[in-house]
């Protein structure tokens, strides 16, 4: 088995692709009025169009990215306040958590040096 896909459904694809796109700056690989994948390989995060009382609530993305601390700080650069600050973490990343505009956590994450 492997995992290829997570699809968070949305109630506002317009509001949801300038989040991930334009804020997070994850590549888009397609997108239509109903539908956008961003291709993080060998994975796919999927935005699909659903009315508000069917949307995603409470899903948790955790991204690895080579250095959060800076991503953190182009992050506030763009007015987005996280909602757990940058934290080294017991079991070995630096992570730092917000919100997106529909309340499903992305926790952003990069490697703790090994000791």
């Amino acid at each position: 088995m492997q995992f290829t896909v997570c699809v968070l459904h949305v109630p506002d694809i317009a509001q949801a692709l300038t989040f991930y796109r334009d804020v997070l700056g994850l590549p888009v690989r397609y997108a239509s009025e109903t539908y956008v994948e961003f291709d993080l390989q060998p994975a796919t995060v999927a935005l699909h169009h659903a009315e508000p009382e069917v949307s995603t609530r409470g899903v948790g993305l955790f991204l690895v990215v080579d250095d959060v601390d800076a991503l953190a700080a182009q992050l506030h650069g763009k007015g987005l306040s996280p909602t757990q600050p940058l934290t080294d973490q017991d079991f070995g990343y630096r992570t730092v958590m917000y919100l997106d505009p529909f309340g499903n956590r992305v926790e952003l994450a990069t490697p703790l040096p090994q000791t």
